[in-house]
Parts: C-alpha cells; sequence; structure tokens
C-alpha cells in the first residue's frame, strides 16, 4: 500500500538503571535515576488514578534514514495524545501533512490507518493492547512507546549516551531493550534538561515539580527520540510547540470511516 511504509517506523517508536556518577548542574547533582524518574513519573498514574502530565499537543518532525544509503525521508505533523488513568487507556493522534497526508488515530480500542490517497482505512482492534484493566506494568511489556513512557527502565537497560548531554545541556538517555525486539536495536531519547532540575530542585515530587515549572512545554520531558533498528536505518522524531495539560476532547481520538473508504482488517494476531 503506498505511502504507508515512513509512519510504520513511528509505530515502531509507538512499540534497570545502571549506577553512574552523579553530574553536577551549577548547585544540583543530576543522576542518571533522576533523568528516568523525570519521565517515568510523568506518565505514571499517582494515588488519584490520573497521572501528572494527562494530555499533550505537539508539532513533530520525523526523519528516517536508510542505511548505507544516501537517501532520507521526511514528514511532519501534529500530535495529540491522553495518557492512560485508571479509567481509560491511552488514546493519541498522528496527523501527518507532509509528504503525504495521513492520519494514525487510536482511542484505545481500536486503531485507525488512514491515507487520503488510497481512499483506504486500515482498522485494527487494540484493546488487548491498550486496555488499562488488562495490561499490567509488573508483567506486560508495553506495545507502544508512549504506552511505555511510565516504565522504561521495566522495558530497556537504561545509561547515558556517551555525550550524556546535548550542546543545550538536555540529557540523552541509551535505551537497549532488556528482551529482544524485531524493530529496535536502539532507542535514544532526550530529556529536557529544565524539567530534571525541577524535579530534583522540587525534592523529586513530580507533583510539586509541575506545579514549579516556568514554561508550560517543559511538563512534557521528551524533546525527541531516535530509533535504531537491527539494520542500522534511524528514525528521528523531534517534538516542539508543546502543550500540556489542556482540554482535549476524546471525540478526538475517534475516526470516523466514511462510506466511500475502503476498510482493510487485518488477519487477528498481527
Amino acid at each position: 500500500m503506498k505511502g504507508l511504509r515512513l509512519p510504520m517506523a513511528l509505530l515502531v517508536l509507538l512499540a534497570m538503571a545502571l549506577p553512574v556518577v552523579a553530574a553536577p548542574v551549577g548547585s544540583v547533582n543530576v543522576g542518571l535515576q533522576d533523568v528516568i524518574d523525570t519521565v517515568e513519573k510523568s506518565f505514571k498514574p499517582d494515588s488519584t488514578g490520573e497521572p501528572p502530565l494527562r494530555t499533550v499537543t505537539a508539532d513533530f518532525f520525523q526523519r528516517s534514514t536508510l542505511a548505507g544509503k544516501q537517501r532520507e525521508m521526511r514528514a511532519d505533523g501534529q500530535m495529540f495524545f491522553k495518557s492512560a488513568s485508571r479509567g481509560e487507556p491511552l488514546m493519541f493522534r498522528f496527523d501527518y501533512f507532509r509528504p503525504l497526508k495521513q492520519e494514525i488515530v487510536c482511542n484505545g480500542r481500536t486503531l485507525w490507518m488512514y491515507l487520503p490517497e488510497n481512499r483506504q482505512v486500515i482498522v485494527s482492534d487494540v484493546t488487548p493492547l491498550l486496555n488499562p484493566y488488562s495490561f499490567d506494568s509488573d508483567r506486560d511489556r508495553a506495545t507502544t512507546f508512549l504506552q511505555g513512557l511510565s516504565r522504561i527502565s521495566k522495558d530497556f537497560l537504561a545509561i547515558f549516551s556517551p555525550q550524556a548531554q546535548d550542546v543545550a545541556g538536555n540529557y540523552v538517555l541509551e535505551l537497549t531493550p532488556r528482551r529482544a525486539m524485531a524493530s529496535i536495536a536502539k532507542l535514544y531519547v532526550v530529556v529536557q534538561r529544565d524539567a530534571v532540575l525541577s524535579y530534583v530542585r522540587s525534592g523529586r515530587n513530580i507533583v510539586a515539580s509541575g506545579a514549579s515549572l516556568g514554561r508550560q512545554e517543559w511538563a512534557f520531558p521528551v524533546l525527541s527520540t531516535t530509533m535504531v533498528d537491527h539494520q542500522g536505518n534511524t528514525t528521528i522524531m523531534e517534538f516542539s510547540n508543546i502543550r500540556a495539560n489542556i482540554m482535549l476532547s476524546n471525540s478526538l481520538f475517534t475516526f470516523a470511516v466514511s462510506p466511500d473508504l475502503q476498510v482493510v482488517k487485518p488477519p487477528r494476531g498481527r
């Protein structure tokens, strides 16, 4: 199906910390666990059943590079998602604007992949994967990257990347799957420096940290991800214009299938 190859890299992404010497930042000592906790605790439901980071909207830029070839594919669009809570599953939406328009929509029960150029929509049942009542975070491995943000240390061996921080001082995590994954050999996550510092300065209280952030976009600590597959191909996702904890209607995460669209349902078990 023409045009579906590029966004499939997104769906792959949407597939214990080692002791290190703390890295001093001014008067704040930041360790590897602080960086991991800033990400995990932002998305983990608390005693109320709600995670500190409930909703996010952001623009994204995607760049995929094939190993050994001078070929690069680029795409951009807008992302929306609602974190899983005790009452609702994870929901997300990715609207691709370029090079081809495409919509990837999930209400936590059904996943729709729509490519207008083909007048076709792929519809998949994802209830067994994203249902918060059937998913056991202590037993089951996350099936999407967004679902796994609250438990990256369970699914990956996490260390600082060789450079530890980028030129802007943001922290770079290098993640290696604890169990073999078909499409991921390494995953790199760039974590917002100021979000980590706020977490440490707040006494490592993620709720207090969020309340004290000077800029709303810092509430979503992930600035970019880089996935490397077993052939050495890379897919980079960068996020910008981030808005956190705004009201998002559940209708945003449902795709209305019009009568003129061809509906394709993958074989069960895929």
